[in-house]
């Protein structure tokens, strides 16, 4: 009999023993999903949300340390922006449904 559910040999797929408990896999996967979460948020926490600046934010503090120049500076916030976007994005992939293999990082130009 499951030590945390009460159910029996016969009403589960699979009983694992352990030293004086046993565990079923209904209980298990349980288990599982709520370490999945638990640690998604502590992941979330430590690593908190990054916003990427609009590229105009980006070029206003170029302003600040680059006189002239406004063209490379535009152009150069725009690449920025987009490459933590890029950045952004790939840390986000995650394997399709039913997929066992991992995201394929992406191949450059």
């Amino acid at each position: 009999m499951c030590s945390f559910c009460g159910k029996s040999h016969s009403e589960v797929k699979k009983l694992i023993a352990g030293p004086g408990v046993y565990i079923c896999d209904n209980c298990i996967i349980l288990s599982k999903n709520v370490l999945d979460r638990e640690l998604e948020l502590q992941n979330r926490k430590a690593h908190p949300k990054f916003t990427v600046p609009r590229p105009a934010e980006i070029k206003r503090k170029l302003d600040l340390h680059c006189v002239g120049q406004d063209h490379a500076k535009k152009t150069l916030a725009v690449a920025v922006h987009n490459h933590y976007k890029r950045i952004q994005q790939e840390q986000h992939v995650e394997p399709k449904e039913g997929s066992d293999e991992a995201p394929k990082p992406r191949q450059p130009h």
